[in-house]
């Protein structure tokens, strides 16, 4: 159930370093819309309590995951707090066995094919292609003929523009940070004007 939600998110927005006291605001106006997976970074003020009390408003709604997740200890951590699923901006096996062994999906960062294939054989569910815009989407699309059963998100540099032409390419899904959640709003606690956002990045990946 997890993973065909991971696969039928398209648009994943990262929550990092997002301000403690505004994130449900923040999580209620991502699922207003029309957001249904996130990731909550685990350098992020709080992060477990951000994670907790998203699953505790939203769990049944939303996914929650963990970003950022570096180490085991981390993933603990993660786990822990509740976290649905586990993204990585590196490949550290260890973590990929630690997250694969508790049942919990886990997507770790990878850059090469040779990445790809040692994060699926070490369990992972999907990977994600880290930094993405360094790469581009003619990367994922020459990737996907030999490693078609690998499923691909992309995270970094990505904006509301370049979005679907990655999802074009073979990507599963987008991870979106700053471009989406902008600062602008958050700062402003615009809330309707951050779900308009969602509704415009959404309307531009159909």
């Amino acid at each position: 159930m997890i993973i065909e939600k991971l696969k039928a998110a398209t648009i994943i927005p990262v929550l990092r370093k997002v301000p403690y006291e505004k994130s449900f605001e923040i999580v209620q106006a991502l699922y207003d819309g029309g957001i249904r997976v996130i990731e909550v970074t685990m350098e992020s003020d709080r992060a477990d309590l951000i994670i907790r009390e998203a699953l505790e408003v939203f769990g049944d709604k939303m996914l929650i995951g963990a970003g950022t997740v570096l180490t085991i200890e981390d993933c603990d951590r993660a786990i822990e707090a509740g976290a649905q699923f586990i993204v990585s901006p590196a490949l550290d096996e260890a973590v990929v066995t630690r997250a694969a062994e508790l049942g919990i999906p886990v997507i770790p960062g990878v850059f090469t094919p040779s990445e790809m294939l040692r994060a699926h054989q070490a369990g992972a569910v999907m990977v994600k292609l880290f930094p993405s815009s360094v790469l581009g989407p003619a990367f994922i699309k020459d990737v996907k003929g030999p490693l078609s059963h690998i499923e691909i998100m992309t995270t970094g540099g990505i904006t509301i523009d370049t979005a679907k032409s990655y999802l074009d390419a073979g990507a599963i899904a987008v991870g979106a940070g700053s471009a989406l959640l902008r600062k602008d709003l958050i700062a402003e606690s615009d809330w309707t004007g951050l779900a308009k956002e969602v509704e415009k990045w959404l309307e531009m990946t159909r």
